[in-house]
């Protein structure tokens, strides 16, 4: 585990080390994203239906040119993970048949660096872009949230998860594709991008019929940035 954070912090300084090396843009972004796990086919004909979570994550952004339209962009966020299960049954009350269910959510936090390769195109001031490129979370912890509904739905509280206790898999290797926009009001960049993630690492070895799952999400977010000085 000390080894992934130091490699996460070396990635930072290499980034940082570059930026102040050439003409950069700075900025950040807030974004809605819906997120799931996702398995082998094995584990996904036995076991019940994983459900979307949707969560906001917010996120510093570092944009440095390299050539023509193609640029770096390192980021460092900090998001949320994880799956919904749900179960439910009919419940007779007074002849009438009511629907009663019961819904668990599974939220781990990550601190994220997605570094990705972006290539712009179009009008100077109105540019749509691509990016993709590798991304590295580490979990810091998590949560269940639970729920029950008959009728209305009743907030049951939250269970803290021990992520060691349970052989969590905290450091998450996987890549992050976007496509967006980006309009220059001069000294400040709008942009807006949906983004689909997907993981690499296995993260946690389900009992019983050991298979292990995967993150996957996708999203949209919407930022800022401003250019800093040549250095």
């Amino acid at each position: 585990m000390l080894s992934n954070l130091k490699f996460l912090f070396a990635a930072l300084l290499l980034t940082t080390t570059l930026a102040l090396q050439a003409q950069v843009s700075i900025g950040a972004r807030v974004g809605y994203q819906l997120n799931n796990v996702y398995t082998t086919e094995g584990l996904g004909a036995i076991a019940p239906n994983f459900l979307n979570i949707d969560e906001v994550n917010f996120g510093l952004v570092t944009e440095i040119p390299v050539a023509g339209g193609f640029s770096f962009q390192p980021e460092l966020a900090y998001t949320t993970k994880g799956f919904g299960l749900k179960e439910g049954f009919d419940a007779e009350l007074l002849g009438v048949n009511l629907p009663v269910s019961a819904r668990a959510e599974t939220r781990v936090r990550y601190v994220e660096m997605p570094l990705l390769a972006k290539y712009k195109f179009g009008e100077e001031a109105l540019q749509a872009y691509v990016a993709a490129g590798p991304t590295l979370s580490y979990a810091n912890s998590g949560q269940i949230d639970t729920y029950a509904n008959l009728l209305l739905e009743v907030d049951l509280g939250s269970i803290p998860l021990n992520l060691d206790a349970i052989n969590y898999e905290r450091f998450d290797v996987g890549a992050t594709v976007a496509l967006g926009a980006q309009y220059d009001f001069g000294p400040v960049t709008t942009f807006v991008d949906a983004r689909y993630y997907r993981g690499f690492s296995e993260l946690y070895d389900i009992p019983l019929v050991n298979e292990k799952v995967r993150n996957t999400g996708y999203g949209f977010n919407l930022g800022v940035m401003v250019p800093l000085a040549k250095q």
